[in-house]
């Protein structure tokens, strides 16, 4: 994606959500630290656990657990049933092939997907702006305020742009993913979402941690990358329980640069969130 900047940490002395709001820059977030333990957490179906990963690899799998002899390395190098070599060399040591195999491939693949988790960077967005629950859990107990972007098909940010998909069922990645090198598996992971997250009705940005996967192109290296969305904000929702600077702010930002401005007003009668327009 070329639609992003680089900034050192030095360079912003605002408010961080001055710099989003006011900036239009958004920082990408790590998938290590979303609150839902399954996001973006790979599952595999059984046949992605044989076969794909080389000998060098298992061995150094084997060597993380067992003290290998020369000829049981060269057993596993170059033996042309590499199913039976690992069973011979387990059982030497004590394992059963049915078990330690599995437990073996899982850590394997577990420590190279960790790796592309670590490379992923994800901006969280939403359908809704009148949520309850979302008001409540992400704009500081309705004292912040909900951004409104507008993304066009022609827009830099739209090919990068998906819908979260919420099903009972994990998305299991099948052997077939892997050896194609099909990158949609990656999305199907990425953007899949148990039943019970449904009400936030989440798109997601999906890019890259530059530092991690381009770091000898990166002009600043070790700086924080953004994506800037400032054209693409549309509108700006004041939560219910937001303080007068805050309005006084986003109001005048509002006005100087033509971009609506509505305040979250609680409903009198029902426990809906109406928004009134203030600009």
């Amino acid at each position: 994606m070329n639609g992003y900047s680089y900034i050192h940490q030095d360079m912003i002395n605002i408010e961080k959500w001055k710099f989003e709001a006011l900036e239009g820059l958004v920082y990408p977030s790590s998938p290590l630290y979303f609150n839902d333990p399954y996001d973006c957490e790979f599952c595999f179906q059984a046949d992605a656990l044989e076969g794909i990963l080389d000998r060098e690899t298992y061995l150094h799998l084997l060597e993380r657990r067992f003290v290998l002899k020369k000829e049981e390395k060269n057993r596993i190098l170059y033996s042309n049933d590499i199913e039976r070599a690992m069973q011979m060399v387990l059982e030497a040591h004590g394992g059963k092939l049915s078990d330690s195999w599995r437990s073996l491939l899982e850590s394997g693949l577990s420590g190279c997907f960790n790796k592309i988790k670590d490379a992923i960077r994800v901006v969280c967005l939403s359908e809704v702006y009148d949520s309850m629950l979302m008001w409540s859990h992400y704009a500081q107990n309705h004292k912040g305020y909900c951004i409104q972007y507008n993304f066009e098909e022609d827009d830099m940010f739209y090919k990068h742009l998906y819908p979260v998909i919420y099903e009972k069922e994990r998305y299991a990645v099948s052997k077939v993913d892997i050896l194609e090198g099909n990158k949609e598996f990656l999305y199907k992971t990425i953007c899949r979402k148990s039943e019970v997250w449904s009400y936030e009705k989440e798109w997601r940005i999906i890019t890259a941690n530059y530092n991690e996967v381009m770091p000898q192109k990166l002009k600043y290296p070790n700086a924080k990358y953004v994506l800037d969305l400032k054209d693409n904000i549309k509108g700006f929702y004041l939560g219910a329980k937001s303080s007068d600077d805050l309005k006084n702010e986003i109001i005048q930002f509002g006005k100087k640069n033509n971009i609506s401005v509505y305040q979250m007003m609680l409903s009198s009668k029902t426990y809906d969130l109406q928004a009134q327009k203030i600009v």
